[in-house]
């Protein structure tokens, strides 16, 4: 996000999901263009996703799951900013160590309608990959066609990310899309005390999800992510109140 609150979303910008700030530019940038749209990528991406597969032991394992991040990440936020593209509004992509996102500068014409498809264009493309994985590999089962164990990762974990990482992206989270969803749309019916609303639901949320996580499955990641997003929330709250 711009500098400034690092979960703020201003009415001429939005930015994505599984982030908490703008990511200043290196040397070492991955840089490319895809659709007209600029893309880069922080080095700390491939470090932290390549950490995330630690529990394979295995060389091209762990490549087959940072390859199947990278392309799902880049898919999910392409849909943002294609959506927003589409709008008019000229988008840029930045892949790093949270995930990624996309922002872009509406000049005309911005709607909670339009706001809102934006969001939910990159989760729902991600649910597009996820059905296409599993129509190609169930039509190569059929065909009887032989698959490599490679293959049948790379399948798997394509299916998983896009399936799973976009339910998650849809909870009521903020700054994850379903948060932004939720806060552009209480907003919109309550603008007074939208934002109000659409925070402590969020916040309420984040502690919910980080229990289970640690809890019901160890994950530290998960819970130390929604752990700190529900802090953020609590301070953003409080700050709202002190106005």
């Amino acid at each position: 996000m711009e500098r400034g609150k690092p979960c703020d979303i201003q009415p001429a910008a939005r930015y994505d999901a599984v982030m908490f700030g703008t990511v200043a530019p290196t040397p070492y940038d991955l840089r490319f263009s895809l659709f007209g749209i600029p893309v880069r990528v922080h080095p700390f991406f491939w470090l932290v996703t390549f950490l995330a597969a630690r529990g394979r032991h295995d060389a091209k394992l762990m490549l087959c799951w940072v390859v199947c991040v990278f392309v799902s990440i880049l898919v999910h936020e392409l849909g943002h900013a294609l959506t927003a593209q589409y709008f008019g509004w000229p988008p840029h992509i930045v892949l790093h160590q949270f995930g990624g996102y996309a922002s872009y500068q509406p000049t005309w014409g911005h709607s909670t309608a339009k706001q809102i498809l934006i969001s939910f264009a990159g989760p729902g493309i991600g649910f597009a990959l996820y059905f296409l994985s599993t129509g190609i590999e169930r039509l190569l089962d059929h065909q009887e066609v032989h698959l490599t164990i490679l293959a049948r990762v790379a399948f798997s974990d394509l299916e998983w990310i896009n399936l799973w990482w976009g339910l998650v992206n849809l909870l009521p989270v903020y700054p994850l899309d379903g948060g932004q969803i939720c806060r552009a749309a209480a907003s919109h019916w309550r603008s007074a005390d939208g934002v109000d609303i659409s925070l402590k639901l969020s916040f309420v949320t984040a502690i919910g999800v980080a229990f289970a996580a640690f809890k019901y499955t160890g994950d530290w990641y998960v819970t130390l992510m929604f752990g700190y997003i529900a802090v953020l929330n609590y301070q953003e709250l409080q700050g709202a109140r002190r106005w």
